[in-house]
């Protein structure tokens, strides 16, 4: 039997779970880590209820509550699914620091993303793989820069994809092709550039309109379509099953990009006359507008996060994460308990 562990037990885990219990093709036991003991016991409880009423006697899923480390020292695989950031806190509790992830980009939160799936991806062992459902986009270059291999991640292109599959008709994704980055899930600004789709090989001439349900869909409800992929893709990934489909952050990538996946491994299938150097150029141009840009072992954020601490702007090595880290998270605690300024149009800023 496979073993596997999901980090969390937030809408995206629970979404993972739910459906893995449903499509799981081949036996595996699901150790889902949370902080909380009713939460995790909860998710259990469903995720095993389901699988028990759907004939996959061999899908079992067992709470664990604790550190991350200890329960996935034995795993064949990881998902994470939790962060240190919410990307729901503006809903829930807006303030000046959620007035400026919406200025800056959610590329600011880049190192509280990131904070868990590295210390997953170092506990796992030797030969697993690691999945990561935090902002894959630009926390994956991330890992693979502080050397933690990352076979891909979940969501943001993998969700456009569905999308635009849906939209055209297709069974699979096998004649879809697209590069998409995080900042694609809503409409681009002006000047900035569009999600690319092919379909045959051939340019789709207007992309935005296969997206339109999707952009205007409630944001709490996307979640469905990415957990489901999620545990279409982590099935694929237990049975050996080979799937072409289209992933953000595969092999340590930043943004989106099509690819086949058998197993453990994983390469890119970009469409005729698209490079991998042309690839990674168009996503890297969508991180700038998504507020961060993670080059090699550097991480430059967008100007408006120098404005409240001197010196971002230059940006910082990926061995100087933890200072980073503690540098922002300090500015967050202290936005956090700032009120809201309104500028002109309407816009919340930070005071």
């Amino acid at each position: 039997m496979h073993k596997i562990a999901v980090v969390g037990t937030g809408d995206l885990a629970r979404a993972v779970c739910y459906s893995l219990a449903a499509v799981a093709t081949t036996s595996v036991e699901v150790v889902v880590i949370g902080r909380s003991a009713g939460k995790t016991e909860q998710l259990c409880y469903i995720a095993n209820a389901r699988a028990a009423s759907g004939g996959r006697a061999g899908v079992a899923f067992t709470p664990f509550v604790g550190d991350v480390e200890r329960p996935v020292a034995d795993v064949d695989g990881a998902l994470v699914c939790a962060s240190s950031q919410s990307p729901w806190e503006r809903l829930t509790a807006p303030s000046a620091w959620t007035a400026l992830v919406g200025r800056a980009g959610f590329g600011i939160t880049l190192p509280f993303q990131a904070e868990l799936a590295l210390r997953v991806g170092r506990a796992l062992p030797e030969r697993s793989w690691l999945i990561n459902g935090c902002f894959p986009d630009a926390v994956n270059p991330l890992l693979a820069a502080l050397g933690v291999p990352v076979l891909c991640g979940v969501g943001n292109i993998a969700l456009l994809a569905a999308s635009a599959q849906a939209a055209l008709g297709l069974p699979d994704q096998t004649r879809l092709r697209m590069l998409a980055h995080h900042v694609h899930l809503h409409e681009p600004a002006e000047g900035r550039e569009e999600v690319r789709v092919w379909c045959d090989d051939e340019p789709v001439t207007a992309p935005a309109d296969l997206l339109v349900a999707q952009r205007s869909a409630e944001r709490t409800e996307l979640n469905q379509i990415t957990g489901f992929a999620a545990a279409v893709l982590l099935d694929a990934v237990l049975s050996g099953t080979p799937v072409e489909t289209n992933l953000p952050g595969p092999l340590g990538l930043p943004g989106g990009y099509p690819v086949r996946v058998a197993g453990k491994d994983i390469e890119l299938r970009l469409p005729a006359g698209v490079s991998r150097a042309e690839a990674v150029a168009f996503n890297q141009r969508a991180a700038v507008a998504d507020g961060v840009v993670v080059d090699g072992d550097r991480v430059v954020f967008g100007p408006a996060v120098a404005e409240f601490l001197p010196g971002f702007a230059e940006g910082f090595d990926v061995g100087d994460l933890p200072a980073a880290t503690a540098r922002l998270d300090a500015l967050r605690e202290r936005l956090r308990g700032e009120p809201l300024a309104q500028r002109r149009g309407g816009v919340e800023m930070p005071v």
